[in-house]
């Protein structure tokens, strides 16, 4: 007759289970060893030596340095106990209401201890902070001036004229800045040409329907290329009473130009070989002088509110 749970009696079931968990503990034990997680008598300085190389590497504080040398210290004159841990499967044994593990029979197996090495085979933990810059690998970026110089009047000029709605792109090309402009006025146009620090006389060329010029900021050149300019120059020189272009602007010379010091220049109906127009100084019987050179030395010029004519006498104090 076979027997049941409720036949057998709790001395047999208490074997049984003392049995399947001996097995159980013989097994982890041999894990525990193949691991190298048992440490023999007399491993405890190679341990040692080896947090205290652990704790320079972290920099641990004073106070918990002390506290794992002198377990270590304890550890070194009692010798160590392996510990076993219990596996996750582990067995208790019903109705002790505690749930203790059962401990294998004096009879069972001890394993070998693990290997502990030698001092000489502890390698040598160096601190970070003990490197040498030489040990360094060196940065394969090669850092360019000239492009760091350029990318800086980029974000100087996008940033500078942000919200400006006549801009359609500012970007750099190595060594050179590029503004791209689409002027609705040439207010717009005369706005550029000192942001991007164009001489008062720089020359200007026409491309289709945009006017192209160069000027330099904090050494850097920079283009400017603007739509619609050649149309609103066309414009001025239209409406004004005696045109000249310089500078990719137009001067009415029908009209009074003052200069940045708020003195009025007059022309009289002279001009150089070159076609030049010459310019006196109003209120002054003094020589005359080269447009160009007022608007080098005393620009830039804005046109005066009274109108003068070629040949006329009139003064403006």
């Amino acid at each position: 007759m076979t027997s049941t749970p409720e036949s057998r009696d709790d001395a047999e079931v208490e074997r049984e289970l003392i049995e399947q968990l001996a097995q159980l503990a013989r097994r982890f034990i041999a894990d525990l060893q193949t691991q190298g997680r048992l440490v023999e008598t007399g491993g405890a300085e190679a341990l040692q030596r080896l947090r205290e190389q652990d704790e320079t590497q972290r920099g641990l504080p004073e106070a918990d340095r002390a506290v794992v040398i002198a377990e270590a210290d304890a550890e070194a004159v009692v010798g160590p106990t392996p510990r076993i841990v219990a596996p996750r499967d582990a067995i208790s044994l019903p109705g002790n209401g505690l749930g203790a593990l059962v401990v294998p029979d004096a009879a069972a197996p001890v394993p070998q201890p693990a290997v502990v090495p030698v001092a000489e085979q502890i390698p040598t933990v160096r601190p970070a902070a003990a490197r040498t810059p030489g040990t360094e690998e060196q940065s394969p970026v090669h850092w360019d001036p000239a492009q760091a110089r350029t990318a800086a009047v980029v974000a100087r000029l996008r940033a500078e004229n942000a919200g400006r709605l006549e801009i359609r792109h500012i970007t750099s090309n190595h060594e050179r800045v590029t503004v791209h402009i689409h002027a609705l006025s040439l207010g717009d146009w005369d706005y550029w040409l000192t942001a991007i620090g164009a001489p008062l006389d720089a020359p200007s060329h026409r491309t289709g329907w945009a006017q192209i010029v160069h000027g330099q900021v904090d050494g850097v050149e920079v283009q400017l290329t603007a739509d619609e300019v050649p149309r609103l120059l066309d414009q001025a020189a239209e409406a004004a009473g005696e045109p000249f272009r310089l500078g990719g602007r137009v001067y009415d010379l029908a009209r009074g130009q003052l200069d940045r010091h708020g003195q009025l220049w007059r022309y009289l109906g002279q001009r150089q070989d070159d076609g030049v127009p010459l310019l006196a100084l109003g209120g002054t019987s003094g020589p005359l002088y080269p447009l160009t050179s007022i608007v080098t030395v005393n620009g830039p010029l804005s046109v005066a509110e009274t109108q003068t004519s070629a040949g006329s006498s009139d003064t403006m104090q």
